[in-house]
């Protein structure tokens, strides 16, 4: 790794403590860096720290990318010519927890894990279900990327359920937006702005959160059918009934059998429904479910409980991080259509696999149109970077030819210099002028999000 010279490294050591200021390009491989490596990575103690940290890179001219536990470094775009990393694990705690009033403010380097687990304590939760929470997925590092999960049918998004922040500008200006703050900066909502800007905007140093009670019971029905057109047709029944459940997603075999999950293995797909709520209801549900399907194909059904339904929800959250331990040329395209166009995605993403002999295990968020097809090789290595970039060209067009779109939100740096990760829609320019605005300099991860902001 390159080493910061100069006054510039002596400052750096003055602000942050020699023991906060590290060189080993070892530890940054090893948690995917890919690209040139940075001069340095920091460990700021501070909110203090952080603004004089980025007025040094600022008068340096350094190029800064912010990072939590390094669990989602490979997601976007290759940031370029970086020269510092700025990692927020030591900001971590939470400042102020109001059970009453259901509001939670966490620093950014907390740990989700840990911060539900201390929610828990008093029967609240943060329901988020994000990737890369079991590896240590951090606050700062689920509003960068805009993160979500199968509970995102019920209870939104990250975007839904913070309500303030506190950041650091490029300059090294420290701000607040949203929550108890009168005004906010430049006139924008910056909250909203920061969420899946993936650090390109403003580095968030902690956010106030809204949480919800824990439901008093919970159950899981698995349904199993022979076809895609099938199992959406059940979908919309259920979405078009009372009985909707709070998660419902769509698994293909390959992804049960990636996941562990053989329950999910015995049929071609399964949706799985997850109930939530008072005791009698919950039974209700499961009851009525079944028989509400039962003229869609619908082949098995199963209902979990306890430990077998964590088991297989945890599963189903950590698909992408399991999928890319079974090779490291896994590419995971995710697409947003319309519910009626769900099937389509998932069919085509199995064909254009085939087409070009790739594996290909598909989770759909069912009920809100979100879809992940995760691509890898027979064998490690085996498959050209040409073949995976056609496999995702053709999924992201399929997507775009239904109204929607898709990212290629994982994959290497093979495949990222041979496709766009983002096809440029027609806001790009007003995004342009906030990052301008926020960050005239290009201080902040470039190269990382679309169009290479």
């Amino acid at each position: 790794m390159r080493v910061i010279q100069s006054a510039g490294l002596r400052e750096l050591y003055d602000i942050a403590g020699s023991e906060h200021v590290i060189y080993d390009a070892e530890f940054l491989r090893q948690h995917g860096w890919e690209g040139e490596l940075p001069k340095a990575c920091v460990t700021p103690s501070t909110e203090e720290q952080l603004c004089e940290i980025m007025r040094l890179a600022q008068a340096e001219k350094w190029k800064v990318a912010p990072a939590g536990n390094f669990t989602k470094v490979r997601l976007g775009g290759v940031t370029e010519g970086i020269d510092l990393v700025i990692s927020l694990r030591c900001l971590n705690g939470i400042i102020e927890y109001q059970p009453a009033d259901l509001t939670v403010t966490v620093e950014a380097g907390t740990r989700l894990s840990a911060l539900n687990a201390a929610l828990a304590k008093e029967r609240q939760m943060l329901p988020l279900d994000v990737p890369f929470t079991a590896t240590g997925a951090t606050i700062g590092g689920v509003m960068a990327t805009n993160s979500s999960g199968p509970r995102r049918l019920s209870y939104g998004s990250v975007r839904d359920m913070a309500i303030g922040a506190r950041f650091v500008t490029a300059d090294g200006t420290l701000a607040k937006s949203g929550g108890k703050v009168v005004k906010n900066v430049a006139g924008y909502d910056i909250v909203k702005l920061l969420i899946g800007s993936y650090g390109t905007l403003g580095i968030v140093t902690s956010a106030t959160f809204k949480v919800f009670p824990l439901p008093p019971a919970t159950a899981t029905v698995v349904m199993g059918f022979a076809t895609v057109v099938d199992a959406m047709k059940a979908r919309d029944r259920i979405l078009n009934s009372p009985l909707i459940p709070q998660s419902l997603d769509l698994v293909d075999a390959a992804a049960a059998e990636l996941m562990g999950q053989g329950i999910a293995t015995e049929s071609a797909y399964s949706l799985l429904a997850a109930v939530a709520g008072p005791p009698l209801m919950v039974e209700r549900v499961c009851r009525e479910l079944p028989e509400l399907v039962r003229f869609d194909g619908v082949r098995s059904v199963s209902e979990l409980n306890g430990e077998a339904e964590r088991t297989l929800w945890n599963a189903v959250q950590e698909i992408t991080p399991l999928a890319l331990e079974r090779s490291r040329q896994t590419t995971v395209v995710k697409g947003s259509v319309v519910l009626s166009n769900v099937g389509n995605i998932v069919a085509r993403a199995r064909d254009a696999a085939a087409q070009h002999e790739l594996q290909v295990a598909t989770v759909a968020r069912a009920g809100s149109g979100t879809v992940y097809c995760h691509i890898w090789p027979a064998r490690d290595g085996d498959a050209p970077a040409e073949r995976i970039a056609n496999t995702c060209e053709i999924i992201v067009r399929e997507a775009e030819q239904h109204g929607g779109w898709a990212t290629i939100e994982w994959t290497t740096a093979e495949v990222k210099s041979r496709l766009p990760q983002w096809n440029v829609g027609d806001d790009f320019a007003v995004m342009q002028r906030v990052k301008h605005e926020l960050d005239p300099e290009g201080v902040l991860n470039p190269g990382r999000l679309f169009g290479k902001i």
